[in-house]
């Protein structure tokens, strides 16, 4: 079974949202960064200033198959497709190094967070 990493960027809004459409899915254990971007077309206010949607960026590792279905789910539940709402990804990992666990505590994380 492959595993990937799944990657979403949302508005701060929705990041709580996101967690919980994970762990309903089985995922735990996300990594999660505050973050800014620049848009195609920034949203200006009345008085001309720009303004910027803070995001949030969410990392998990998860079974490919997983993974996708959450990725879906998160575009469907969040209305990831709208304009300046966020994006979710997952990219295949190929080679994980950082988890040097006990064989026993790996296969309970693996099988906490991917059902």
């Amino acid at each position: 079974m492959t595993t990937s990493l799944l990657i979403a960027i949302v508005t701060d809004e929705v990041s709580e949202a996101a967690l919980d459409i994970a762990e309903r899915e089985g995922i735990r254990g996300a990594t999660i960064l505050p973050a800014s971007g620049i848009s195609q077309s920034p949203l200006k206010t009345f008085f001309g200033l720009t303004f910027q949607t803070p995001m949030t960026i969410l990392f998990w590792i998860a079974h490919t198959e997983t993974a996708n279905r959450t990725a879906k789910l998160l575009r469907d539940e969040l209305n990831l497709d709208s304009p300046l709402q966020g994006l979710a990804l997952t990219l295949t990992i190929d080679q994980l190094y950082g988890l040097n666990l006990p064989d026993a505590v790996v296969k309970d994380v693996l099988k906490a967070n991917c059902p």
